[in-house]
Order: structure tokens, then sequence, then C-alpha cells
């Protein structure tokens, strides 16, 4: 660990996951003074990426701290983007594509503008960055702003992106008026496939969350359901590698050790026919992937709108305040009248020559994607010639 300040603020770099296991309980503190802090920003889920998903790469978590009392952490981890020395948030994971659905900086609110300032004074004295960039921020994110306001008086150039749809349903009312909200082949053929489906095959619908044997059986089954699902359409899905699927194992673990795993299921005898994976923070249940049996008994029935509908109703009766589908496409959440926002991707640079260095890289990744379409278009029409 390295002492960073003399400010008022103690901040320091932690470089390895030893360190920052350190900091467990005290992150958990943290997190009850961050207001709408997502799963991703858990030390939990921050912790987990370390170990499975990083492969050894550099880490800089930096803390901040008020007369003793943490009241931020930045984990960072180092990579290439554009061949620029790049700080990306340790929940992502690193790639192009994020594996967190959001990220966010754990600060506790109150002193959200004073902890920035301070961890921008540190990262100036650091001279292992040229870029800093804060993947799926939510649209809901107070870093945003403070972040940039921190960077102009700096003057270092910002660029603020679009990043990923998400789909949220805030819960309001009651569920029977909910229910009446819904179109009319919603209600009418998924209610008549739900009664056929619990009375005749004798399905029924369970969280197991909290059941640490049928929770690593639903995980099982959730790999391999989402797998052959995504793999008939062509793709490989997220959780193709025995590593990945270790990984989720290991984050089911731990949010089921808060008591903050999500695993609605529907079971019909010994066999789970549909399954959603998620964790549940602040009255708000983040759904990140599920699996549905393809299986020609129940190619008839909508097993991922019933199973939909069971947790929406599950959660109105429940009390929570939000059900969020996060990113990825799919029709069937507009059948649910949902909201859709849009989340943000910020890029702080140093100067002015790694912004222009970027965006010369990224102008010119887009012209070798483009000439690669070409190309592909032209051989196809060579081969259709033939």
């Amino acid at each position: 660990m390295k002492a960073l300040s003399e400010s008022p603020f103690q901040v320091s770099r932690l470089d390895s996951l030893d360190e920052m296991a350190t900091l467990q309980g005290e992150w958990r503190e943290l997190e009850s003074r961050c207001a709408g802090l997502t799963p991703f920003s858990t030390w939990e889920w921050c912790d987990a990426v370390g170990r499975y998903r990083m492969d050894g790469r550099p880490l800089s978590v930096f803390t901040l701290r008020d007369q003793g009392e943490l009241l931020g952490v930045a984990p960072f981890a180092s990579t290439r983007l554009a061949g620029l020395r790049t700080f990306r948030l340790l929940s992502s994971a690193l790639g192009r594509y994020s594996i967190a659905d959001y990220q966010d900086l754990p600060i506790a609110d109150d002193r959200r503008d004073e902890v920035i300032d301070a961890l921008c004074d540190a990262l100036a004295r650091e001279r292992g960055w040229d870029v800093l960039h804060l993947q799926e921020l939510p649209p809901s994110s107070k870093t945003t702003a403070s972040l940039m306001e921190a960077a102009a008086r700096r003057g270092w150039p910002v660029t603020l992106q679009s990043g990923s749809d998400v789909h949220m349903l805030n819960i309001s009312g009651d569920w029977e008026s909910y229910r009446q909200s819904l179109s009319r082949s919603v209600r009418n053929d998924t209610g008549r496939q739900t009664r056929k489906l619990f009375g005749e095959c004798q399905a029924s619908f369970a969280n197991v969350g909290n059941d640490e044997t049928a929770a690593g059986r639903a995980m099982e089954r959730l790999f391999d359901l989402h797998t052959q699902r995504w793999q008939a359409a062509g793709q490989p899905g997220i959780f193709r590698s025995q590593a990945r699927r270790d990984f989720h194992v290991e984050v089911a673990r731990r949010f089921a050790g808060r008591g903050t795993l999500a695993l609605p299921v529907l079971q019909a005898g010994d066999d789970i026919i549909a399954v959603k994976y998620g964790f549940q923070t602040d009255g708000t249940v983040y759904y990140y992937a599920a699996g549905y049996s393809p299986d020609e008994q129940w190619r008839h029935y909508r097993l991922g709108m019933i199973l939909d509908l069971q947790i929406i109703e599950d959660a109105f009766a429940r009390g929570l305040r939000c059900i969020d589908l996060m990113r990825g496409e799919g029709h069937y959440k507009d059948h649910y009248r949902m909201d859709t926002h849009l989340n943000q991707d910020l890029l702080v640079f140093r100067n002015r020559r790694s912004q222009l260095q970027y965006r010369m890289a990224v102008s010119a990744r887009a012209l070798a994607g483009r000439l690669r379409d070409r190309l592909r278009k032209t051989r196809a029409k060579s081969g259709a010639a033939e």
C-alpha cells in the first residue's frame, strides 16, 4: 500500500487483491452511503473479477479516507486502449464489452465531490495512465458530472459517449392494475399457458437463491440452457467456457452469503425448465442472464414470459421497488411496459495528445471494419456469380 496524499483526505493505492481483501467490511459499510449503487460495484463482484478474470493484470485500487473513515474506493486495473495506458474499472474485466451491465465508483454521496477532487489530485501525481475509461455508467450516476467537473478544473479533456440501452420496470400500484395494463394477448395467452403449466404439468415457481444445494443445481442448469439457446442461434453465449462458469458460480456463492442472490426458477417435477440469475440490492432486483428449456415438451409454452410475469407478480407481493433487466436486445421486454434508459461511457484524457491519439485509433478501427464488411460482401457476390 502506498500513501499518495498529504491533504485532509488520506489517499492510498493498493496494488494487490490481498490488499483489496482487507477492505471487505469497510467497503460494505460504505455501500450504505451510496444510493443506487449496483451489485457490480460491490466488493464481492470486484474481488471475484480480480481473482477469476484478470489473469494477473496490474491493479491500482485507490482508497480515500477522512480521519481514517473510508469514503471512497476507485478500483482501477491497467490495460491498453488505442495504444494508450488506460485505467478501467476492475468490475468490467477490462474487455471492450464490459461484463458488468453497470459500473460506478462506490463513494459516499454526501462527500462525493470532495472525494472525486481528492482522487483527481492523486491521479495527477500518477504517471501510469493516459486515459480513464468508465464504461456503462448508469443514467442516475452522480459520478459522471462530478468527475467531468473535476477534470475540467485540471484541463483534462473528456469525451462522453452513449453506452448500452437498459430496461427497467418501476414497481408501483398493485399487481392486478399492472396486469390489466399489459396487452390482451399477453394477459390471455400467457395466463392460459400458466394455468395449464401449473395445473396439468404440475409446474411450480420458486426463488432458490437462499438454498445452497438448490442454487448450485439451478446455476448448472442456467449454464446449460442459456448456452443451448445461444448456440442454436449461432452464438457461443456468455457461459461457453468453464472459466466463465466458475466465475459466476463464485459470484453466486458470494451474493448468496449476503442473502442477495436471486435465482427464480420454473420447475416441473425434478426438471428446471426455466431459470433467471440476478442480484437484489436496496429493493431492486438486477437480472443478468436466463435460460429456458428447448425440449419439445415445452416448445408450445412461452416459458420466458411465464417466468418473468411470475417474477413481477412476486415483486409486487414483496414490495420491491424495481425490476431491472439491464442490457441486451430483446423485444420481449417491450411486453412488460418497461422504461428504457441509456448508460454512458466516460473517457478522461490526461492531455490533448492522448485524446487525439484515441480519436485517430477509433477512426482507423472503424475504417478497417467498413473495409472488412465491403470485402465480405464482394466475396459473397463473387461466390453467387460462380
